[in-house]
């Protein structure tokens, strides 16, 4: 993008808004990190339940040809939407990361519109994306109209490929059980009904499965020194900052002191993931009566992908302090008390929060067991459910146990299994009930991230007392694989193979797999199969030359009638010609 004044004999220019110099603001000391967040165009977004991760891989391609002219684009239409007219901002990465951040979801020019489940028959479901660069470049071919259709991790992906290529030190980090919409409060509820069926909450606050956002590396010449370092910053965040729809940068050292004064909306981060979640069961004769044993804590397994490899790295002690510690009590206290008049009063007063006993004053306590926090395709359930009575009276009871298909910010899809028992609790004893659950009752209605929330409401008989258990599962494994012959070199043909294995016990129809590798194939590639007969294995043969050297990433994503954007991804090391 040259200066439109420069000379027409110019052939040559610089665009450097951030470098890795000492005296710049985004310095980033270690060189590992800076080949790693700058860099580095393989990332992995993690996606799943906090005891389940799943990887799924992102090209981020900040070094495209066009990456460069697409971001300045981007960062002055945000600029413009922001009302922001003097140049001298873009020298502070602040101002930069919030042009970028409103760019995506929030200006009249966003690039992206937020995926509603059902509408995207128009554009490309979230999952099915596997990198930026599509994305952006649709967008500008479409004169900025809003590509369809993103989700919180897409957003992630793309606002750090951005800021990866302006020169700013950014990760995507992801975050599990993550209270969304509370406006600030450290309270956030859930309904069921009388039989454990979740209920559709709009516009309300809810507790996602997962929440992906960015964390950017830089000093904070605007706050004190200690805030310096890495910033939460959240394209998709729920709340309103200054006017626009997202969050950021906000220090993550002052959302792990509580320090909710600090700008920009520490007070929302802190809120995400420290709430508790208290569970109400949404009576027949509509009133809400408190589920014993719900109570959630959310902001567990804070995890981004570690520097110089593909392992997942927990970064929970960033942002909090180990759960029960003194030093959590304190600062809870602290943002409690900065935070009590930005309390809302809506669904639930804070004063009916008083009357959940603790878990020890319970005199039943229910618990959902699995033998794993996954499930393969195509395999059965079994649970097992513990009834623990601690008081001296037998105990009639009524138990519904239960499976709904859930999206991944916590709206249900659909109830796929309900079932009813009625039995008598011994005095002072355990009862073990185990169920076993066909993979056909609840494998055809997954949502796009294949998550499943299993609950067991019992009923006191004698009392009306409620107690809820759950658990949150997902179905995790890929039936793609992917093998590469050993000893490749640059600019020499190759071939790769992908597997398929069918692990349904019926045809899976209209399979398709999408193929694309940075440096390995050129274009995004898809090869139709057909159908693939139950309990069968299918091959395909992908010849490609690389033209690139180094580690490199060849990603393969099935989608067929039956399953939907199950990725798989496999990294080799290609030899220099």
């Amino acid at each position: 993008m040259r200066d439109a004044s420069a000379p027409e004999t110019s052939h040559a220019f610089f665009l450097v808004l951030f470098s890795p110099n000492l005296d710049d603001e985004v310095f980033l000391a270690n060189e590992a990190q800076r080949q790693e967040y700058i860099l580095n165009q393989d990332g992995i977004i993690y996606q799943g339940t906090e005891n389940a991760i799943l990887a799924q891989p992102w090209d981020f391609s900040q070094f495209e040809e066009d990456m460069v002219d697409i971001c300045f684009i981007l960062l002055a239409l945000g600029e413009h939407s922001r009302r922001e007219k003097d140049p001298a901002q873009r020298q502070s990465p602040v101002p930069v990361c919030r042009a970028a951040a409103a760019m995506l979801n929030c200006s009249e020019f966003r690039s992206l519109t937020e995926y509603e489940p059902g509408q995207h028959h128009n554009g490309t479901p979230p999952s099915k994306w596997l990198g930026s660069i599509p994305i952006l470049r649709q967008w500008i071919a479409s004169k900025f109209q809003p590509v369809h259709s993103g989700r919180c991790w897409v957003s992630a992906a793309v606002l750090c490929s951005v800021l990866r290529c302006l020169g700013i030190p950014t990760r995507v980090v992801t975050g599990f059980t993550w209270a969304h919409n509370t406006k600030g409060s450290l309270s956030v509820d859930e309904y069921y009904d009388e039989d454990g069926t979740l209920l559709t909450q709009e516009k309300s606050a809810r507790v996602w499965t997962f929440h992906v956002w960015n964390e950017c590396w830089m000093a904070r010449s605007d706050l004190l020194p200690e805030y310096s370092g890495w910033q939460a910053l959240d394209a998709t965040c729920q709340e309103k900052s200054k006017g626009v729809s997202f969050c950021g940068p906000a220090p993550v050292r002052a959302i792990k002191e509580g320090d909710t004064q600090v700008d920009y909306d520490v007070c929302y981060f802190f809120a995400a993931i420290n709430a508790k979640c208290h569970v109400w069961i949404h009576k027949a004769d509509d009133t809400l009566k408190p589920a014993f044993g719900g109570t959630k804590y959310t902001g567990n397994n804070i995890s981004t992908k570690s520097v110089g490899s593909e392992r997942c790295e927990d970064i929970t002690q960033n942002y909090k302090y180990p759960e029960g510690s003194l030093q959590e009590k304190k600062v809870l206290d602290k943002a409690y008390r900065k935070m009590k008049e930005l309390e809302t009063t809506s669904s639930m007063s804070s004063t009916q929060f008083i009357f959940f006993p603790t878990a020890l004053e319970e005199p039943v306590n229910i618990f959902i067991h699995f033998q794993s926090s996954s499930l393969q395709l195509g395999q059965d359930m079994t649970l097992s459910i513990e009834v623990f009575n601690h008081t001296d009276r037998e105990k009639a009871t009524h138990l519904v146990a239960g499976i709904q298909a859930l999206h991944y910010n916590g709206v249900p899809i659909a109830q796929l299994w309900k079932e009813e028992f009625h039995f008598n609790l011994h005095s002072n004893s355990v009862n073990n009930l185990k169920v076993s659950v066909p993979y056909t009752w609840f494998g055809k209605e997954l949502g796009e991230n294949h998550l499943l929330r299993l609950t067991a409401v019992l009923r006191d008989e004698d009392s009306s007392f409620m107690y809820l258990a759950q658990e949150e599962i997902s179905i995790s494994d890929s039936p793609l694989t992917i093998e590469f012959l050993e000893n490749m070199v640059q600019y020499e043909p190759s071939t790769a193979r992908i597997s398929l294995q069918n692990p349904l016990m019926e045809p899976l129809e209209q399979c398709v797999i999408a193929v694309t590798g940075r440096g390995l194939i050129y274009r995004h590639r898809n090869y139709r199969l057909g159908s693939v007969q139950a309990k069968s294995t299918q091959e395909l043969k992908i010849p490609f030359t690389p033209t690139r050297a180094g580690p490199r990433r060849l990603t393969a994503r099935l989608t067929c009638l039956q399953l939907h954007n199950l990725k798989s991804y496999r990294t080799t090391n290609i030899a220099a010609a």
